[in-house]
């Protein structure tokens, strides 16, 4: 089913979906922000995949010069190439992300230990006890 937008163009069902979709996406990464679920530095990154999705989906020509150049016999076919490398791109970076934070947390739990085993040593050099209602495990 086809139907013609203003311009004269033909509109296929799979582009009206892709735009509905995109917008729909749009409509969750303003309230994921808004909610404060996700940083604005990440959502600069969606913001620009949900554009590349609602202009594929728009404007067709580019993704099929892009098929041709590359050698892919459709445009889906790359389509889903492109997405595929999307999505190695982003585990990989959220991988170095995950790793880096690990290894900030096992530091500041050692500095943490340090800082206790520390507090302890002048509180038991210098005769003071912790208060009463503090457990030796929060002092």
């Amino acid at each position: 089913m086809f139907r013609i937008n203003p311009g004269g163009a033909l509109i296929s069902r799979i582009q009206i979906i892709a735009v509905a979709v995109s917008v729909f996406l749009i409509l969750v990464v303003f309230q994921l922000i808004r909610r404060k679920k996700l940083k604005e530095q990440y959502s600069l990154l969606w913001f620009l995949t949900v554009m590349v999705i609602l202009a594929l989906a728009l404007w067709d020509r580019p993704l099929l010069f892009m098929s041709r150049a590359v050698g892919i016999a459709t445009p889906s076919n790359l389509l889903f190439l492109m997405a595929m490398i999307f999505l190695f791109v982003m585990a990989m970076h959220f991988s170095l992300l995950v790793s880096r934070l690990t290894d900030q947390s096992k530091m500041l739990a050692q500095k943490v230990a340090l800082l206790d085993r520390d507090l302890r040593k002048a509180r038991k050099e210098s005769g003071n006890s912790p208060p009463d209602n503090v457990s030796d495990e929060q002092a």
